[in-house]
């Protein structure tokens, strides 16, 4: 059994109904909490911008002395929690984009970071389905066998694509825009399935792999094809590294949540061999 979870103010702060300013809400999204204050919690999940999303386990009154708030946001260095959810750490093998067999002459990966990201995705949901069929077809790597089955549909940046070759080994999934949340992101991983993310990168985009999270150091752990990345920065150690590269909750705002609406690019999967995973089918 799972110990209960509470959060103190550690200053006065003010628990809100959205991530926005708590200037620019009304009286009853609000609610103020003066330092000391401790409450129980249902869960405690990451949400955009610095703040944690709490489930109350007793409803709180808003500042407006009418409504009651179950489901609140707050600015998370504001706050101390005791328990909570455990960490998630996928056990994904780790592929670099980097010692591809094939790419387009540029060296370095160049273009690969969504075809290996995708890999790491499929080898793992299959089981490592695809590693067995490269090395029944005399390949080097996983990659080089679903690069043969990518290229059946098309470019390796384009994400239908990769929605076709997944579909072809099995893997039902779709890519969505602007449309995650950490709540999304927390259901997959919770379910045991990796998500490929696009990320900002220099003045274009990156695909990475989500393979975790860390609740108490405020971490999301990601497999980086290309390398480890400085923070939110465009510095890499190219090839160096990437599994399990742990991001600040304020990184990843940067890279992921970073474009003024606060959610992020990424796959579901919705279903594995037939079987249906659970996750939402039309973000």
């Amino acid at each position: 059994m799972s110990s209960p979870t509470f959060v103190t103010a550690r200053i006065d702060t003010v628990f809100k109904t959205d991530v926005a300013s708590a200037q620019d809400l009304p009286p009853g999204s609000k609610a103020q909490m003066k330092a000391g204050t401790r409450l129980a919690v249902n869960k405690v999940a990451p949400d955009r911008f610095q703040h944690v999303r709490l489930e109350l386990a007793e409803p709180l009154l808003a500042d407006d002395g009418l409504t009651t708030l179950t489901s609140v946001c707050a600015y998370q260095p504001h706050l101390e929690v005791e328990g909570g959810n455990p960490v998630i750490r996928l056990s994904v093998p780790y592929y670099s984009q980097t010692n591809n067999d094939w790419h387009p002459g540029f060296g370095d990966g160049y273009r690969q970071c969504n075809l290996t990201s995708c890999t790491m995705l499929a080898d793992f949901l299959l089981e490592g389905e695809l590693t067995r069929k490269a090395k029944a077809e005399g390949l080097r790597e996983p990659e080089s066998f679903y690069q043969q089955v990518l290229a059946k549909y098309g470019d390796t940046t384009d994400h239908n694509c990769q929605t076709q070759a997944l579909h072809e080994l099995g893997i039902e999934s779709y890519y969505t825009q602007q449309k995650l949340s950490a709540e999304d992101l927390l259901l997959s991983l919770g379910k045991g399935i990796p998500v490929v993310l696009g990320v900002k990168y220099k003045t274009g985009g990156h695909i990475v792999l989500l393979v975790g999270h860390d609740p108490e150091h405020r971490l999301w752990l990601v497999h980086d094809p290309y390398g480890t990345r400085h923070g939110a920065s465009d510095s890499y150690d190219v090839g160096i590294g990437g599994a399990f590269d742990a991001y600040s909750y304020s990184s990843f705002d940067r890279i992921f949540w970073d474009r003024g609406i606060g959610t992020g690019d990424g796959r579901i999967v919705t279903s594995v061999r037939g079987k249906p995973t659970g996750l939402p089918t039309g973000l």
